[in-house]
Parts: structure tokens; C-alpha cells; sequence
């Protein structure tokens, strides 16, 4: 792909952006009866089946005894990564405090038990109780993921959860990254297991032997671990449905060329169906916002530090990288809530004029200074947020996502006697007659 050949699309009416977003790829289809196979397997074979798959898909000799990490090797890794690593010891200490901030915050405005006398002898409300126990899918293999970590345990934690199990993808030695345990370690985490994919999801929801199930799992993952985690939802709960990774931008003539392509092409580091959208109101903006993004791939290509990441770069932007522009900003903001991306930067001189009239975004990042880069480390915000423009129904993950809420009913006699009548002809409307009975006969 040339990366100075990105076209730039006139926007002429908010609703075209919907021909672009039904386009994609839908990759599910060839691995579903993979998956299938997988769940069904662990889910009537338990540990003889999970072993295999584990050995198949995770490539080293698992046995019943060595899925979960030892406490030893989880104490052998703290101590390494303080020794030698203390710049990113410091960093991640700091990302957990900020997410710690956000979350506690969150927790104290959020969902609360309350009760409330609605009458004579009639008193309502709601209990609200953290979860016993949930799993975090971390994903890992090639890179390890440490802020994904704090971004599924914090909330987690913050809620009052009771146990927590964290299952992650082994590198081909087996062993899971030492900065990762000694993450862990540092959270009060023990219970650690060295699988991942469809698997790790199938063992975390119906429990083998050697795994005790949980009642949630939350994380990002790929195909497999999101099919898995569609197939197993309604045995347990889930957080969302993860796809590919997605950036929206919405810039006026204020707004610099380059920080919008940097923003853009960081998102197109994730995976090569990762999708990067510039809304503008201004055509020179971006014009220049293209040309940003050929000058930085071509400055880049030559360095060995991003030759990792440069094939998927080059792919995420060929396929899925569009850049629109209308004079008109509430026609990019009405383009912007048809997307409702995962994350969406405002980078215009009024941003709380677009803030305001945003309906449908996972994400916010405000202003210049607030890459999508902050929310993924340290500004406390969560980065698990619903991706695939289901922004327009979920929310990122929180507190409220570990907790439960029962509703409390509390009747005296004379109240239930006030309204006897009105239950025994609404059941006996709907032909639920004992209905009736179970209140009319208590009199």
C-alpha cells in the first residue's frame, strides 16, 4: 500500500458514513466451529480435554499440576522485575493509582443499595453485592499486557470482589511474562493460570478439577476468545464482545496535522483490521493529516524499533484508514454517533460544543494533550470499552460491571390488604389464579 495514495472523502451527508462501517471484514466465521469444538470438549471432558487443547493451542507440556502458576514463581518474578526494571515498576505504579483514583470515584457516584418508604407499610429499594468471583483474560503470548491487568483487576477489586482468577497465554516456554506476576503480586493476585484462547474461556466458565468457575470474565482477546466468550455467555457473564480496536477523530482548522496522524497510526498498531477515522471540518486539515501519515510510515520504515509492527501498520492503514471532511461540524458530529467508536479524540477549539452532542462514543479524549495513548496507561480511565460501534449500547468496563443489584419489596399486613384486590384481578387476568390465592388467602 502507498502510503501517500490515502483518499480523501468529502462527507456530503452523515448517514454515507454507514456504507464505510458495513464494509468490513467479519472474520468469525472460519473459527466458530473451532471454538464450538473447544467449549464443548472442556465443557464434557473437563481437565483431560483442557490439557489437550492447551497443549494443541498453547504449545508447551501442560499438565494438571503446572496450569496454575506457582506462588513461588510468582515471588521469584516480583523480585526480578523490581531488581531490573524499577523506571517500569515506578510507571505502573503510578498507572495503578490513577486507576485506582478513577475507579473509587466511580464506585462512590455510582450504584449504591438504598431503601425508601413508599407509602404506608410499604418500603422498597435495592441491595447491591459485588460478585464472589470472576475471571480476567489477559491477553499475552507475544507481548505481555501489564495495563490490561490493572484495568480488569482495579474495577474488580473496587467493587469488592471475593476472588479473583487471571488466565493468560504462555510465551512458547511456558512461562508467563515476570513483569505480569509481578503485576500480580503487587495486586494480592495468586491465582494465575497459563492458557489462553477459546480454551482458557471454556475452563474459566464451567470449571474442570483443576479450575474452579467463575461467575464473570471479563478482558480483551481475539476471535477465538471473543466467539468463546459470545458461546459461554448465559453460564456466565461477560463484559463485552471485543472486535478490532478502533480510533474517530473529529479536528477543525485548528487542529495539527501531525499529532492527528500519529493518533491514527497508533491505533493502526493493534491489528491489521484496526480501524482509524479523521471527520474534519476543514479540507486542508485533512489533506495534511494524510500526508502526515505517508512522511511518518516512510521516517519509520528503516527503524528497527517499530519493524515489528510495521506489516500490520501498513495493512490496518491500507484497509481500514478513511479521512472525510465537511465544512459543517454538526454533520461530523451526527457522523460520529452513527460510528459511536471505541474511542473518540475532539480535537476543535469549542470542544465542549462537540462534547455535548456526543451520544455514542466508548472513550472521550479532549483537547491536544489527551492522545488515546493517556486512557490506555495512566489517566485512569478504563481501555477494556466496547469496540464495533456498540458504543451505542455498552459502556466501558467499571465497578458497576462486578456488582449486582436485588431488589428489595417489604409489605405490613394492612399494605398488602390495601391493595389485595388489585394483585388478585391482575393475576386472575392473566391466568395465574393461585397467584391470587397466595394473596387473597393470607386474609
Amino acid at each position: 500500500m502507498d502510503p501517500f495514495s490515502l483518499e480523501i472523502k468529502k462527507l456530503e451527508h452523515p448517514e454515507e458514513i454507514r456504507t464505510y462501517l458495513t464494509g468490513r471484514d467479519d472474520d468469525a466465521f472460519p473459527v466458530q466451529k473451532t471454538v464450538e469444538k473447544i467449549i464443548r470438549s472442556i465443557k464434557n471432558g473437563g481437565d483431560s480435554a483442557l490439557i489437550r487443547f492447551i497443549r494443541k493451542y498453547d504449545r508447551y507440556d501442560a499438565r494438571p499440576e503446572n496450569i496454575r502458576v506457582r506462588k513461588d514463581e510468582i515471588e521469584a518474578a516480583q523480585i526480578e522485575v523490581e531488581k531490573n526494571l524499577p523506571e517500569l515498576t515506578r510507571a505502573l505504579q503510578i498507572s495503578r493509582k490513577n486507576i485506582g483514583d478513577y475507579h473509587r470515584s466511580q464506585l462512590e457516584n455510582g450504584v449504591r443499595s438504598w431503601t425508601a418508604e413508599q407509602g404506608p407499610g410499604r418500603k422498597t429499594g435495592q441491595k447491591v453485592t459485588p460478585l464472589e468471583r470472576a475471571g480476567l483474560y489477559i491477553p499475552g503470548g507475544r507481548y505481555a499486557y501489564p495495563s490490561t491487568l490493572l484495568m480488569a483487576a482495579i474495577p474488580a477489586m473496587t467493587a469488592g470482589v471475593g476472588e479473583l482468577a487471571v488466565c493468560s497465554p504462555p510465551g512458547r516456554n511456558g512461562r508467563l511474562n515476570d513483569v505480569l506476576l509481578y503485576l500480580c503480586a503487587e495486586l494480592g493476585i495468586d491465582e494465575i493460570y497459563r492458557m489462553g484462547g477459546a480454551q482458557a474461556i471454556a475452563a474459566m466458565a464451567f470449571g474442570t478439577s483443576s479450575i474452579k468457575r467463575v461467575e464473570k470474565i471479563v478482558g480483551p482477546g481475539n476471535i477465538y476468545v471473543t466467539l468463546a466468550k459470545k458461546m459461554v455467555f448465559g453460564t456466565v457473564g461477560i463484559d463485552s464482545l471485543a472486535g478490532p480496536s478502533d480510533v474517530t477523530i473529529i479536528s477543525d482548522e485548528g487542529a495539527r496535522p501531525e499529532l492527528i496522524a500519529l493518533d491514527m497510526l497508533s491505533q493502526s498498531e493493534h491489528d491489521p483490521l484496526s480501524r482509524s477515522i479523521l471527520l474534519s471540518s476543514s479540507r486542508d486539515i485533512a489533506l495534511r493529516s494524510a500526508k502526515n501519515i505517508g512522511d511518518i510510515l516512510d521516517s519509520i520504515k528503516g527503524d528497527p524499533m517499530y519493524r515489528d509492527n510495521l506489516e500490520i501498520m501498513f495493512s490496518s492503514v491500507g484497509r481500514n484508514c478513511s479521512i472525510f471532511y465537511n465544512e459543517e461540524m454538526d454533520a461530523l458530529i451526527k457522523a460520529a454517533n452513527i460510528i459511536a467508536p471505541e474511542h473518540l479524540e475532539i480535537m476543535v477549539d469549542d470542544p465542549r460544543y462537540v462534547l455535548d452532542r456526543i451520544k455514542n462514543a466508548g472513550a472521550i479524549f479532549v483537547g491536544d494533550y489527551t492522545p488515546v495513548a493517556v486512557g490506555d496507561y495512566m489517566g485512569g480511565t478504563n481501555h477494556v470499552i466496547p469496540t464495533g460501534g456498540n458504543a451505542r449500547f455498552a459502556s466501558p468496563l467499571g465497578v458497576e460491571d462486578f456488582l449486582k443489584r436485588s431488589s428489595i419489596c417489604q409489605y405490613t399486613r394492612e399494605a398488602l390488604e390495601a391493595e389485595k384486590e388489585h394483585i388478585v384481578r391482575l393475576a386472575g387476568f392473566e391466568g395465574l389464579h393461585v397467584h391470587g390465592d397466595s394473596v387473597r388467602k393470607r386474609f
